[in-house]
């Protein structure tokens, strides 16, 4: 049942049944009464249409031209007409339809139509400051009806919004070529422009011909040439007819109508002229664009590629609009051709920042990361490892293989976050198969690629995990590779688990602003204690402990029969967990244990060969996730 009616939908609909432009308000009250009364009677809406329309229509029509949607004509405070847009437009088409026919028809106005058009369906534009603007809008036009203003104090025209800018042209294009069609008027105005094109004699007569012959052809051509004589053919063409009509001190209604198409010739001659310099400045700034991809740093964000400049030292920016740059960089990481990658990839890193790397440039930068980041961990890991073994201790890393990978891993995510995703995003070997394919890889970069994949990590920074160990060893005193020797020093100076125990009880002990070195670590504790409790709670369902969630989850992934082999299971992962994540706390802070970043650990622990065996992945993720924050807060 609608509690309403669309009444302006309604008229359009009788309008358009009816083959009307202009209603008869009563008429149209009698046939929606009529209408109404085969309705649904129980329908207040309906009962009151059927016995009285005014009551309806009236305040809704009233609001319709409130809203410049229609019109209403009024006979003594009553409403006489409905009257739609189209009733004006109609007026001017026929007009239009007429210079179809014959092109000596002169440009339509109000005054010699004897029209007055409601001033919210037609509106002012400027040929000279408003044909831009204009001209590029979409199909769905404002107004109905333009009133062309024209330069010159030459009389306006009214022309139908939807005609502007391609009929306009031709309707200007083919009264000039009336003009040149009649007595004397071509051979004047081609030795006219002789003077102008003197050593462009035949393309000057190719011009004319067209123009003559196949008037659309050449409107054709002034809409998609970027030639310059095309723009100045049309300029001094209707500049000299301008010229030549000037000299008559009586003009017919038809001189008027071609001096009017000779200006908007010629208005449309520096539109289509401007169009064409931008669309050249355009190409041009994204030359210099994309020749800015590919000078260092090679990686850009957005805000960066904002900032480039062209070759005079000015914002290229100003020269596209950050619209126009949006698309042109969406562009250019999406479209491919024949199965070729992007020209330029989006790299995103773990801290969510985006850069931008032209293709060709992104094995030049890798290879710039890797060397970055092998100078910069070979000495840390370096130092490391030397303190290690003057305390005569070890470390996972430094004894297998894949504990070694792990923390090169971990160590590259934190230090060197877009090394990071470009090694695990696998970009490097598409863009590496595509070049070889094209014969265009570099020779040096073949020892990082094996059967279209990455090396391992530590043959890709060239960090071997033996020799580190050895030139670790080589750092320190000559007495430490003597057997005797070490083993006296390791009784004197290696501390007892018991004593280092006691240091931090006494540590704990003393007063407040007494805290010595050895506090730091105590205090480290209890911030990561406090971060894995806050996260305990987006992880453990309520109503569940802890540990008996991690029971649950045990149960879940380790499905071993055997008693024994089910606990010895259980504690391999347990150790394995323990062991990454005290790799990872050395240089990590308490700050950065969010619920991602555990998450993310987790997944990456779980994607080890040895994990992956395990059939229900998902409870091991969520057990691990889970374990890591019970390690952290015992």
């Amino acid at each position: 049942m609608p509690k309403d009616i669309d009444v302006y939908q309604i008229v359009r609909t009788f309008a358009s049944r009816n083959t009307l432009t202009e209603i008869d308000y009563r008429s149209f009250a009698q046939a929606m009464a009529r209408q109404a009364k085969q309705g649904d009677q129980s329908n207040p809406l309906l009962r009151d249409l059927s016995i009285n329309p005014d009551t309806i229509l009236v305040p809704r029509l009233l609001k319709l031209a409130q809203d410049s949607r229609l019109a209403l004509e009024m006979v003594g405070g009553d409403i006489g007409k409905i009257i739609l847009p189209e009733h004006y437009a109609d007026v001017f088409l026929q007009e239009y339809r007429r210079m179809d026919e014959n092109p000596d028809v002169p440009f339509p106005d109000e005054e010699n139509l004897k029209t007055i058009v409601p001033s919210e369906w037609i509106q002012a534009i400027s040929l000279e400051s408003d044909l831009a603007i204009v001209a590029e809008l979409a199909s769905d036009r404002p107004v109905p009806l333009y009133r062309l203003v024209l330069s010159e104090g030459l009389k306006s025209l009214v022309i139908p919004s939807a005609f502007v800018p391609v009929k306009l042209i031709e309707y200007a294009v083919l009264k000039v070529r009336q003009y040149l069609r009649r007595g004397g008027n071509k051979e004047f105005i081609y030795n006219k422009l002789l003077y102008a094109f003197a050593s462009k004699e035949q393309t000057l007569k190719d011009a004319f011909s067209l123009v003559l012959t196949r008037p659309y052809e050449a409107i054709d051509e002034l809409r998609k040439s970027s030639s310059d004589f095309t723009f100045s053919f049309w300029a001094y063409l209707s500049s000299h007819i301008k010229k030549d009509l000037d000299k008559k001190t009586d003009k017919s209604p038809e001189d008027l109508s071609i001096y009017q198409a000779s200006v908007i010739c010629e208005s449309f001659a520096n539109y289509y002229k401007g169009k064409a310099q931008r669309i050249i400045d355009l190409e041009l700034a994204y030359k210099a664009l994309t020749a800015a991809f590919r000078k260092p740093p090679l990686h850009f964000t957005l805000e960066d590629i904002c900032q480039f400049k062209d070759s005079k030292g000015g914002l290229l920016l100003g020269r596209y609009t950050r619209e126009e740059l949006e698309a042109w960089l969406k562009d250019s990481t999406t479209t491919t051709n024949a199965g070729l990658l992007p020209e330029i990839f989006i790299v995103a890193t773990a801290n969510g920042r985006r850069y931008y790397v032209a293709k060709d440039r992104m094995l030049p930068l890798a290879m710039r990361l890797i060397g970055e980041a092998r100078a910069d961990l070979r000495g840390k890991i370096l130092s490391e490892w030397k303190r290690i073994l003057e305390d005569f201790s070890s470390a996972p890393a430094m004894e297998d293989d894949k504990a070694w990978r792990r923390e090169l891993g971990i160590r590259v995510e934190e230090r060197f976050p877009l090394l990071d995703a470009l090694l695990k995003d696998r970009i490097l070997p598409l863009v590496h198969d595509e070049m070889a394919a094209k014969g265009e890889a570099p020779a040096e970069l073949e020892r990082f690629f094996y059967r279209g994949d990455l090396v391992p990590i530590d043959e890709l920074l060239d960090l071997q995990r033996k020799t580190i160990v050895a030139d670790a060893r080589m750092l320190l005193p000559f007495w430490y590779s003597v057997p005797i020797l070490a083993a006296f020093a390791r009784l004197f100076f290696r501390k007892p688990k018991q004593k280092k125990k006691a240091a931090k009880v006494v540590a704990a002990e003393k007063p407040e602003g007494t805290a010595d070195r050895g506090a730091a670590p105590r205090d480290r504790k209890k911030e990561f204690a406090a971060a894995a409790a806050k996260l305990e709670r987006s992880l453990v369902p309520s109503g569940m402990s802890l540990d008996e969630y991690l029971r649950e989850l045990e149960g879940r992934w380790n499905t071993m029969l055997n008693k024994e082999a089910k606990a010895n299971l259980s504690e391999d992962v347990n150790s394995l967990v323990r062991d990454y994540l005290r790799s990872i706390l050395r240089s990590m802070k308490a700050e950065s244990l969010t619920l991602d970043r555990v998450k993310g650990l987790a997944s990456t622990l779980a994607s080890t060969p040895s994990l992956q065996r395990i059939k229900q992945h998902s409870a091991l993720v969520l057990y691990i996730q889970l374990y890591m924050l019970r390690v952290l807060q015992r």
